[in-house]
């Protein structure tokens, strides 16, 4: 019966108007008259991962190779770097639950879209059992395994390298006034520790929480600190755009929230997301006729003057807003004393090490930069001292060269305060830029935090698969 198989795609991908999940489905019938028959089609190899399933709970599946036809994709990710099959029609076979299954699986393009077609084919009185395996490979393939969602170009996709990140960040690493961090992580515990008191006041437990501010002054750090810090689901999204339209996109993005929930859905520059376009439908999903329980919503926004006064001043959307200025003295201070502290654990370069050895001591240094650093981000701090690094880097490797000897050796101190002066004549032109730019100011209300009295508290400032 497996030779067949051919047959099968004959009748399939021959037809005048095409319809082939019917055709796959009345053909598997005729070549499997006596057997049952669950099948399923899905727009992505990810949705259903069988064969990673069946690996996961210890069972051995194989791929009939005289009726499997594959195509070949290069894998460029270092761990391959070399052409691996994608099977494009196969069949594999395996036993669950003491029950021969094989299972078909057919992957075509069709109308600019991929369509991946499975079917299970068994001896059984009934279906359940193929219903039952079906079921648990969805389920499975939901479950987040060291991963994130995230959200871009119309789908969700789980995201291994922005886990790392998170997994990675801290809020020692956040340089922010201890009671502005503090306040950001009170009003997150608060919301997933208040269901119950949400629920006797007769109020949807939903919260909504704006980072406002010039790019480069930690929401983002802060966002990451947040989803290492909290253990609830994490979803992350980059664009409401889609190949359908924005609204099909905000549609799909709350549907998974609300399956997720409780969970956190981080909305990232949040003032390019909601064009006019889209501003009816975004509130609309945000606060109408479904009921957004368990999801706290955080939102970032460089530029708020853009953003919609029904979306900016209405509690009801986000009751919290947290305002990102540029960073004082006092934390230009903190930010470069650990900079300071990081070049210097790494060792002398005279040493044979990698690090750099200060003519001026630490205390002298840090407060030399930051009287010279005023309006500065945090992001061109950082910058900074990445670019004296590689400055020390390049000067080092081409004294080491015969004939560059002659080269003048300069002081760290020296090279960071010149460095110094080099991006102060970028952020001045940068600023000039941005001043020619006509963008009328927001009036933000209830700018540092808002909080029902009843929740207040003290105050605070893609790899080719097998099959």
């Amino acid at each position: 019966m497996i030779s067949d198989f051919s047959s099968v795609l004959s009748a399939t991908f021959g037809q005048t108007i095409p319809h082939p999940d019917l055709t796959l489905i009345r053909e598997l019938k005729r070549i499997h008259p006596n057997s049952q028959i669950v099948a399923t089609t899905e727009g992505r190899d990810t949705t259903f991962p069988i064969l990673e399933y069946l690996e996961s709970i210890n069972i051995r599946a194989e791929i009939v190779k005289s009726d499997s036809h594959a195509s070949f994709e290069y894998d460029s990710s270092k761990e391959f770097r070399k052409v691996l099959p994608m099977i494009i029609a196969g069949i594999t076979t395996f036993t669950y639950v003491q029950t021969n299954f094989h299972a078909y699986k057919v992957m075509w393009n069709y109308a600019m879209s991929m369509h991946f077609f499975y079917a299970f084919v068994f001896e059984a009185d009934d279906d359940s059992l193929g219903r039952q395996l079906a079921s648990e490979v969805y389920k499975w393939a939901e479950k987040l395994k060291e991963e994130i969602w995230v959200y871009e170009e119309g789908r969700w996709a789980k995201n291994e390298d922005m886990f790392r990140a998170i997994r990675a960040a801290s809020w020692d690493d956040v340089v922010l006034h201890p009671s502005f961090k503090e306040g950001i992580r009170r009003d997150t515990e608060t919301f997933f520790n208040s269901q119950e008191i949400y629920r006797s006041l007769g109020i949807t437990w939903k919260r909504g929480i704006l980072l406002l501010g010039p790019p480069g002054n930690g929401k983002t750090e802060s966002i990451k600190a947040l989803l290492n810090e909290f253990p609830n689901a994490a979803l992350y999204v980059k664009s409401f755009s889609t190949p359908y339209g924005p609204e099909y996109g905000v549609r799909g993005i709350f549907e998974k929230a609300r399956k997720h929930a409780p969970c956190i859905l981080v909305l990232e520059d949040l003032d390019s997301m909601v064009t006019d376009e889209v501003r009816s439908f975004f509130l609309n999903e945000m606060d109408g006729l479904a009921q957004n329980e368990g999801i706290l919503t955080i939102a970032t926004s460089n530029h708020p003057e853009r953003i919609d006064d029904a979306i900016l001043n209405r509690p009801s959307r986000f009751d919290v807003k947290y305002d990102y200025t540029l960073p004082d003295f006092e934390l230009r201070q903190a930010f470069a004393s650990k900079w300071i502290r990081k070049i210097g654990g790494l060792g002398s370069i005279a040493g044979g090490g990698s690090g750099v050895t200060f003519t001026n001591s630490s205390a002298d240094l840090v407060k030399k930069l930051a009287e010279k650093t005023e309006g500065w981000t945090f992001a061109f701090l950082k910058e900074l001292f990445i670019s004296f690094l590689l400055r020390i880097a390049h000067d080092s490797s081409l004294r080491k060269r015969e004939n560059c000897s002659h080269i003048e050796q300069h002081s760290p101190d020296d090279v960071l305060m010149d460095q110094v002066d080099k991006l102060s004549a970028q952020i001045l032109h940068v600023r000039k830029e941005e001043e020619g730019k006509d963008f009328k100011p927001a009036k933000v209300e209830g700018l540092g935090r808002w909080l029902p009295p009843f929740l207040d508290t003290p105050s605070r400032g893609r790899s080719a698969q097998a099959f």
